[in-house]
This record gives structure tokens, C-alpha cells and sequence, in this order.
């Protein structure tokens, strides 16, 4: 159900939003995509998507909660349940609402402990990188939620995918590697390569708090 802002107050924060979407304050977090925006409460997990076009009274399009991944990533990364907004709006909305850890780079961060926690167990050294790879990929290039339990993100972490690589190492391997090449599957494997590590560098957007 479309319904118009109910108050002027309401209507300047959205007119704001519109405008520049830089401000930051310790609970708010804001995103546009096109004519769509979102602001998500992280202190109470509330989020409104808005349809506004420039000149437009902002509509509000949809109320609901925002669910984040566990921890470490917790609310780095978090899913948009939102009765009335499609599902496609809301992946690109959940991906520009993603947020990174200053104090994590591809050496340092929680895929160096699934690399050596795989080499432990007895997954041999090339698998064991290519796993660290796909988590570390999954966070910095904001890979889609639906592949968050695959890439060692999930309610389980990384265990249940060295058990998978002990049990069939060729398969998950190959698995791991079409992630790689793909880009979780957003674009063809002859434009992907195993030797990346970022398809690019993030600006202060990305650190942007809250």
C-alpha cells in the first residue's frame, strides 16, 4: 500500500535523503537506488523504502525490519524483509546499505582464521585459499545475501563448508572457483579471474558509519 508522508518533519528527512545521502549520525543508515531509497534504525532494526523522483513528494513504499548476518559480519551486511517491495529492489538496496571494517583487509579479517582452520583439518593449501578468497570476496565486493550461507557467512560460519571440502575436495573447489569467476554468478566466468582480489578499491562510502 502507497502512502504519503504523514507529518512535514517526515517529509524534510526524506527530502534530505534525496539530495545528498551523505549524512551520518550513530544510528541511521541511508541508501538510494533510482527512484527507490531506504532508511534502516539499526537500534530498533525498523526500515522504510521510499519512491522518489526528483520534484516528487517522497512516497513510502514499504515498512519493515532488517535482519543482519551473524556475527562477525553482523550488521554489515543485512537482509531487507519488506512486505510490498519486490525482492530485486530490495537485493540492490540491501547491497548499497552494506558497510565495511576499516580493520579488516585480505590480510587481516576473519577469512585468514578459515584458511588456517581449513589447513588444520586437513584441506589442502590450495582449497584452504581459495576458500579464504571467497569470504573475503563475499565481503568486499558485496556479493548477494543469497549466497551468504555458501560463503561462510551463514548462521554456521565457515565450518560446515571445510566438512563439504573434506568430504568431496574437487567438487567444493570447483564450486568455490565459479563463485571466484563470477562474481556469484553476476556476470559470465570468461570475464571473472582466480588471481583477483578486488574488482576494485572502496571509497569512504563503504566505511561510512553507522
Amino acid at each position: 500500500m502507497v502512502t504519503r508522508f504523514p507529518n512535514p518533519a517526515r517529509r524534510a528527512t526524506m527530502k534530505f535523503m534525496s539530495v545528498g545521502l551523505s549524512r551520518v549520525d550513530s544510528r541511521i543508515r541511508r541508501a538510494r537506488v533510482d527512484v527507490y531509497g531506504a532508511e534502516l534504525d539499526l537500534c530498533t532494526r525498523a526500515a522504510t523504502i521510499f519512491w522518489h523522483r526528483f520534484g516528487q513528494v517522497p512516497l513510502v513504499v514499504g515498512e519493515g525490519t532488517w535482519v543482519p548476518l551473524p556475527e562477525p559480519m553482523g550488521d554489515l551486511r543485512g537482509r531487507l524483509v519488506v512486505e510490498g517491495v519486490d525482492r530485486r529492489t530490495c537485493a540492490l538496496l540491501e547491497h548499497r546499505l552494506a558497510r565495511g571494517n576499516r580493520d579488516w583487509t585480505y590480510e587481516r579479517g576473519p577469512w585468514v582464521g578459515a584458511e588456517a582452520t581449513a589447513r588444520a583439518a586437513g584441506v589442502d593449501a590450495g582449497a584452504a585459499g581459495v576458500l579464504r578468497k571467497v569470504l573475503w570476496l563475499f565481503y568486499c565486493e558485496r556479493w548477494p545475501l543469497q549466497f551468504a550461507d555458501g560463503c561462510g557467512w551463514g548462521s554456521g560460519g565457515y565450518g560446515p563448508l571445510i566438512a563439504a571440502a573434506l568430504a568431496d575436495p574437487a567438487h567444493m573447489r570447483a564450486r568455490w572457483e565459479l563463485l571466484i569467476l563470477t562474481g556469484a554468478l553476476q556476470w559470465p566466468a570468461c570475464e571473472g579471474g582466480l588471481e583477483r582480489i578486488a574488482s576494485h578499491s572502496h571509497g569512504e562510502e563503504f566505511y561510512a558509519a553507522p
